[in-house]
């Protein structure tokens, strides 16, 4: 064809490849910052929202964005690629029609696994599959329409956006931020650490990388405009994650890596509205004030708030798609894009007004559309795991897997007894088993300890004992060693630490491990094929203890870790011949005590 240019052809087809990688980053970027019982259900959000939105963009998605002229809504006129051959449009006039349509499906795919950053570990699978649906259709084609769309009302008002700072970024982060209030807060969501920071770490600097693609890829041509935008991606991700780390340095005292990965995707989206605008002096101000006020967004915003925005999508992506969006109005030059008319530096203040009038139209249109869209599928399903779903993780409630093999298993013999009661196997997998099927209100399990008995605690949280002679009472117990070895959820840790510290344990050892014995018998599937589900993640916390009667322990232990259901854990009681400690050969009792006492 004789309109098409091959180099920038071949340039919009690279950069197409980097912005689809961008997607499968965002899962390991994302993945790695949750509980390791919730990241296989992390990254299948971003995995799905390739598949949901290719589908959806090739039957009318891409049709409602660049079909026609209108200035609020797309068209018909390319649904199911009806028209979308090799022959170029006036969108992109050196590439072939078919390629400007896989580019801008990257982007449209992207936007939606952005949200899931805010839902992380607590929203149902089949209510986010049919969110990214709605919202792809409902909220990003509309957007993508009025900003990049012939006729579109914001295009037509003068605002700027090179590579989707309202389109993609504050569009996906309000959304982000109205999901996560409409969901509520996870449990013990304070005390949630990230799983894996190198995966976390990976994840964002392919991010970096598909960025380029991201923004350079959007001139559509191989050109000065396109250089421009890769040097002033660069130059803003560096500077604001030096930006982050100082502010860390400076309020904590150390940079994390996780906090320079952040500030580096920061500093990607604050750039991204102005990266084909704004000169590379330009993006060092942009970057540097954008990982301040995201960093503050994060640490600072989000605590005042109370709300649970578990991966920062508002924080990174709302926050920083907005001050990007205010800076391309104040730093966007003729003389950089002669295409366009300058901003505050160029001595005009029409493009910044512009700009803040995009803003708020798609902070209000995304926000209010996410909120109606989230009330609308809750009429259908339900939106929220259940208390035990969240307890055991989405990855083997949802999903019937887990992420890691077993480096350590916890043996668990079914046919064990007890002292309070001797468990039938076959009642315990039938257990398990009704236990998948079942879903709990928000107060169930706090009304589970208003009324339980000690009759309920002891067949709910199983003890056993593995020491001869009396460790549970009398004078004896004051001077014996004895272990106790909890076996319980990993969720459970924190209220369990609580319960142990209020009757003056400080020091424990905590395990992973893999639970086999109570679950046998329930099948799970590996890829389509039926199994037998043997292993679940657990925790073994450890205490030794010679002042503190060990059934005060047992009873905070079994305080703490009660629902009633099973799978709330196991105790088991061992005597300890002695012990040394390594650094004052101290022996015994003395062993156990603080050096200095």
């Amino acid at each position: 064809m004789e309109n098409i240019n091959y180099a920038d052809t071949t340039f919009v087809f690279l950069a197409t490849i980097l912005v689809m990688m961008m997607t499968p980053a965002l899962s390991l970027f994302y993945g790695g910052m949750v509980r390791k019982k919730n990241v296989l259900s992390t990254t299948m959000h971003s995995y799905a929202a390739i598949a949901i939105v290719s589908i959806q963009w090739l039957l009318f998605g891409y049709s409602f964005v660049f079909g026609g002229d209108s200035k609020f809504f797309g068209d018909l006129s390319f649904t199911l690629l009806n028209g979308v051959g090799f022959t170029p449009i006036d969108y992109a006039p050196t590439i072939p029609h078919q390629l400007f349509m896989m580019f801008q499906m990257a982007f449209a795919i992207i936007t939606p696994a952005l949200i899931s950053g805010s839902i992380a570990e607590r929203m149902k699978f089949p209510a986010f599959l049919a969110f990214i649906l709605l919202w792809t259709t409902f909220v990003y084609d509309p957007i993508a329409h009025w900003i990049w769309g012939n006729g579109g009302w914001i295009r037509e008002l003068g605002a700027l956006d090179f590579a989707g700072g309202s389109v993609i970024h504050i569009s996906s982060g309000i959304s982000a931020l109205v999901a996560a209030i409409y969901l509520g807060k996870r449990k013990n969501h304070d005390s949630v650490k990230p799983h894996n920071i190198p995966m976390t770490m990976i994840g964002a600097g392919l991010l970096l990388f598909g960025w380029f693609g991201f923004n350079a890829g959007s001139a559509l041509a191989i050109n000065d405009i396109a250089l421009d935008a890769f040097i002033t991606t660069n130059t803003a991700a560096a500077t604001a994650g030096i930006s982050w780390m100082i502010c860390e340095w400076i309020i904590h005292k150390k940079p994390t890596a996780l906090g320079f990965v952040s500030g580096i995707v920061a500093g990607l989206v604050s750039i991204t509205p102005g990266a084909g605008f704004v000169s590379p002096v330009s993006a060092l101000a942009i970057g540097f004030i954008g990982g301040i006020v995201c960093f503050y967004g994060v640490s600072v915003l989000k605590k005042k708030f109370d709300y649970d925005d578990a991966l920062d999508a508002f924080g990174c992506h709302g926050i920083g798609g907005i001050w990007g969006g205010i800076a391309t109005g104040i730093f966007a030059s003729s003389s950089i894009n002669p295409a366009i008319e300058g901003g505050l530096v160029d001595g005009s203040a029409s493009l910044l007004i512009a700009e803040v009038v995009s803003i708020l139209a798609v902070l209000a249109y995304a926000g209010i559309m996410s909120y109606l869209l989230l009330k609308l599928i809750s009429k259908f399903m339900p939106m929220r795991v259940s208390a035990e779903e969240e307890e055991i993780g989405l990855d083997y409630a949802l999903h019937g897997e887990t992420a890691y093999g077993s480096l350590a298993v916890a043996l668990s013999d079914t046919n064990y007894s007890n002292t309070a009661a001797s468990v039938v196997p076959g009642e315990l997998r039938t257990a398990f088993q009704k236990l998948q099927e079942r879903t709990f209100g928000s107060n169930d399990q706090e009304l589970a300890f208003a009324n339980v008995s000690l009759e309920d605690l002891k067949k709910s949280v199983v003890v056993e004992y593995q020491a001869s002679g009396a460790t549970t009472g009398g004078q004896d117990a004051q001077t014996k060693i004895t272990k106790i070895e909890i076996i319980t959820n990993e969720s459970k840790f924190e209220g369990l630490k609580k319960a142990l510290n209020s009757i003056g344990i400080t020091g424990m050892t905590v395990f992973d491990v893999f639970g086999y014995g109570m679950q046998k018998g329930h099948s799970t599937y590996y890829r389509g094929v039926e199994t037998e589900a043997d292993l679940l993640p657990k925790i073994r916390v450890e205490v030794v203890v010679s002042t503190v009667p060990v059934q005060e322990v047992v009873d905070a232990a079994r305080k703490a870790l009660y629902t009633g259901n099973i799978g709330d854990g196991k105790i088991f009681i061992y005597n300890v011949e002695n012990v040394i400690r390594v650094s004052t050969g101290d022996e015994g009792k003395k062993a156990l005590e603080y050096p200095n006492e």
